[in-house]
């Protein structure tokens, strides 16, 4: 059973179900693409189904795999796959062969840009409602605001700026790219007014909040390196006095029974039947012994062993990875012997789900977690002043719940140091959680950690994907990013 907030935790994705599996007689013919503003969203249900629609697909869990893993971990220096069909696919990220035509790139700019097309079909008109009491109109605006910004924010990792279109009521289909100050303008200005009007906690999990709002735009300040804004931006979080470390057993932070917990800012629910989290289909090794009701998929996801080795060896964490197994056979595999025929360490965060279904288990994925929040403002003031003792106060917050060494001040002769240090508290903390990429890239190491590790490919303009080449030949307006 999952933890309960108040009396009940509704899942969104259950209300994605009634939004869109409403039957008809079939032989009546209906317009199901549009509805009546005027009506449709005079009622909470209304304009829940349309926020509902738009979260569903800003969400990670409506194309994990891909959005975690194939785009975000893989080009990095921690993750990588191996086996079954998909490793065609996995290979061209580790090694920086990818092209503009691959599907890795339509798939989510398409889910993006159809959460922004709901997300702005409710902000056209939300204004006029008038059934629903102003406050209440005042925070689906800022929900519809925040995913839009969200939205925009992940395009951003993938793509660079991209065309922003802020309403539905005006087809385009020939936007330009908007400017990096334009996009700053932007992501900013929204969050900071959905931040203003958000509650600080939800009655359903998986709503934004202010807390989320904040965080996220901690986030951007970070990979903008916008240093001053993402430390005060950051401390805005912290003294919402909301947030704090999981403080129970953090081998089993992740599992289903833990997702509701006090580090979660911004969450990507998941449940067996729908939106299902499909990690550890992908990570279970060959012949592990599952469930009868799990799946263990040909594509395996590892952990570089050298990564693993870097752990502290009393750090809680490694209670995370699965070091070695016995088949039903009573073959002994160790993992961190590349001549097994298990390859490589696997990391079990996702702790697997009694109740999952085939490859879907009901894991909730954290997008936003209060750990991040703590780190962005250390590494913030370290690029500001280089080491404090602040910034490495917040960094041992991290290191004493995992068990390890605290660091002293004197243990830092440079910022160059304590950047270091903190690349590797982000790997260690946040492994498999999809945020490597862009820890690199903000720390300008994605390119050369590619390099060392062989993919000689590997060059500097990449630390942006291609604009997908069917949205290039499809709008003459839309302009490549460099190199491709």
């Amino acid at each position: 059973m999952k933890k309960i907030i108040g009396n009940n935790k509704i899942y969104w994705i259950v209300i994605i179900l009634l939004f869109l599996s409403s039957c008809e007689d079939f032989l009546k013919e209906e317009v199901y693409t549009q509805y009546d503003p005027a009506t449709y969203l005079q009622t909470e249900s209304g304009i829940n189904s349309i926020l509902v629609a738009a979260y569903s697909n800003m969400q990670v869990t409506s194309n994990m795999r891909d959005r975690m893993y194939t785009l975000q971990e893989f080009p990095g220096d921690i993750m990588w796959e191996w086996g079954g069909s998909f490793a065609a696919t996995a290979v061209l990220f580790m090694n920086f062969n990818w092209d503009s035509q691959s599907g890795m790139f339509s798939t989510p700019w398409q889910q993006y840009y159809v959460s922004i097309r709901n997300a702005n079909s409710l902000l056209d008109n939300i204004d006029n409602v008038t059934a629903i009491s102003p406050d209440k109109v005042k925070q689906f605006k800022a929900e519809a605001r925040f995913i839009l910004a969200a939205d925009y924010y992940y395009l951003w990792e993938i793509f660079g700026p991209v065309p922003l279109i802020t309403t539905a009521s005006e087809l385009n289909f020939e936007p330009v790219r908007a400017t990096d100050q334009e996009f700053d303008t932007f992501i900013t200005g929204e969050l900071q007014a959905a931040a203003s009007d958000l509650p600080l906690t939800q009655s359903l999990w998986g709503k934004a909040t202010k807390g989320a709002a904040l965080a996220l735009l901690s986030k951007y300040y970070m990979n903008t390196h916008q240093w001053q804004n993402a430390a005060d931006v950051s401390q805005q979080v912290i003294d919402l006095n909301k947030y704090k470390l999981f403080t129970g057993d953090i081998v089993n932070m992740f599992a289903v029974v833990n997702e509701v917990n006090d580090e979660v800012i911004l969450t990507s629910p998941s449940l067996p039947t729908i939106h299902g989290n499909v990690y550890m289909a992908h990570a279970f090794p060959p012949n592990y012994q599952i469930q009868s009701n799990w799946i263990n998929y040909g594509a395996q996801f590892c952990v570089y062993n050298n990564w693993v080795t870097t752990y502290d060896p009393v750090d809680k964490r490694l209670g995370w990875f699965l070091f070695s197994y016995t088949e039903k056979n009573g073959t002994v595999h160790d993992l961190l012997n590349p001549a097994d025929a298990g390859k490589a360490v696997r990391c079990f965060k996702y702790v697997p789900d009694p109740d999952g279904v085939s490859q879907s288990h009901g894991n909730d994925v954290p997008m936003i977690r209060y750990a991040e929040v703590l780190l962005n403002r250390s590494e913030a003031l370290n690029e500001l002043n280089g080491p404090t003792q602040e910034a490495v106060d917040l960094l041992n917050q991290i290191r004493t719940r995992a068990g390890v060494p605290l660091y002293n001040l004197s243990d830092f002769a440079s910022k160059d140091a304590m950047r270091d240090a903190l690349l590797n508290e982000r790997g260690w903390e946040f492994v498999a959680e999809g945020l490597r990429r862009m820890d690199l890239i903000r720390q300008g190491k994605l390119i050369s950690r590619a390099i060392a590790r062989g993919a000689t490919n590997a060059k500097d303009y990449m630390t942006r994907y291609p604009i997908p080449l069917n949205e290039i030949k499809a709008n003459p307006n839309l302009v490549q990013n460099t190199g491709y």
